[in-house]
């Protein structure tokens, strides 16, 4: 066969559902024959036996010859160390990175590759049908639903993981590779970079979905409320990257952004919310200046201002760089949730209130992108 999928699968214990997901693949075997494409998985268990994990699934499945087993040491729970340990060994035309909690609906490999063969694309963004069944509507695709996606244009910057199937030389051309080191946001400068800079991005419309699942239980890294600085290692190593330096204004604003109202305003949003509270302190000078620094950091990202930001999400950003404990936090909180309609719908400076990027164009385009059948389930 001429061309090869491997779908990589990192599992660190033998209670996720990996033979699901794992199943998932596998059944797309024949299919993906007739197409002259062949179909290996990669199973890395990290910091974990590999006998351990077999001995998990049926005989037949833990001793397929489309599966490769793959051990990682590591001693962290990221799983940064073993994607890239799958990418640095593989010789696929394509790589695929499943979650092991996670699973592929029937028909979607193939669907995809025709997708990417026939528009010569660097990468293929899955649609991605969520635990409730729907269909994520993201990112922010034009009512247009364009062959090939502009990566500003389209809104690449909210799809935050590389889901789907991506052409290995153009993961490789690219320097795509995931942050090793850190906890939790290990995947977001790997599909920035990607989605900027990896070549022509494509979305398979009404195609088959990847499918995630709650199934993680209580062992997912990023379920805890950790301290914010360890939640932005991320960003402090995004801003210094060469590729977003040499990124033009308009680039940098629309990723900086997206960082500040779905990464930054949802961290402030789950420690001074009384529905995430444990009862236990989630705001400390510590965590302030962290966030202090971080709103600093997307600033100048973006050249020094967003004005596209809402009302309430740059009232709430400026009011945690001065909270200094979990009372002026929830106070915050409070305050952001009374804003209102005009507060979520205004922008933070008036003459961008009609500007591509405000909440009033996204949810005018959310209308037309439900007209045109953009996020149809498949």
């Amino acid at each position: 066969m001429s061309q090869c999928i491997e779908v990589v699968i990192p599992v660190h214990e033998t209670a996720r559902p990996l033979e699901r997901g794992l199943e998932s693949v596998l059944a797309q075997r024949s299919e993906l024959a007739a197409l002259g494409v062949k179909i290996a998985a990669t199973v890395v268990c990290h910091n974990i036996a590999t006998e351990a994990i077999k001995g998990s699934l049926t005989p037949s499945l833990a001793s397929d010859d489309a599966v490769t087993w793959l051990g990682h040491n590591d001693g962290t729970r990221s799983p940064a160390g073993p994607r890239n340990a799958a990418l640095d060994r593989s010789a696929a035309t394509y790589m695929s990175f499943l979650d092991s909690d996670d699973y592929l609906e029937p028909g979607s490999l193939g669907a995809w590759w025709k997708v990417a063969e026939a528009l010569d694309a660097a990468a293929v963004i899955a649609p991605l049908r969520t635990p409730e069944g729907t269909i994520l509507r993201s990112p922010r695709i034009r009512p247009s639903k364009p062959a090939v996606l502009d990566a500003v244009k389209d809104g690449l910057a909210y799809r935050s993981v590389p889901y789907g199937l991506l052409r290995r030389s153009a993961l490789l051309a690219c320097g795509f590779r995931y942050a090793e080191g850190i906890t939790i946001g290990e995947d977001l400068e790997a599909a920035l970079k990607l989605w900027f800079r990896g070549g022509r991005i494509v979305y398979p419309y009404s195609t088959p979905a990847y499918h995630q699942t709650d199934a993680s239980g209580t062992t997912r890294v990023t379920s805890a409320i950790r301290p914010l600085a360890e939640e932005f290692l991320w960003l402090d190593a995004l801003v210094q990257a060469p590729w977003i330096l040499s990124a033009s204004v308009v680039e940098r604003r629309t990723i900086a952004l997206k960082l500040f109202r779905i990464h930054g305003i949802g961290a402030l949003l789950r420690r001074g919310s009384p529905q995430f509270s444990s009862g236990a302190p989630v705001w400390s000078e510590d965590d302030r200046a962290a966030w202090a620094q971080a709103r600093s950091h997307l600033l100048r990202l973006a050249g020094g201002a967003l004005p596209a930001l809402s009302r309430r999400d740059a009232a709430l950003g400026r009011a945690a760089a001065e909270a200094g404990d979990d009372e002026q936090l929830r106070a915050a909180v409070v305050r952001y949730a009374r804003a209102g309609r005009l507060g979520e719908m205004a922008t933070d400076r008036p003459a961008a209130m009609f500007s591509a990027d405000s909440v009033l164009r996204h949810y005018a385009a959310e209308r037309l992108r439900t007209r045109s059948g953009v996020f149809a389930l498949g």
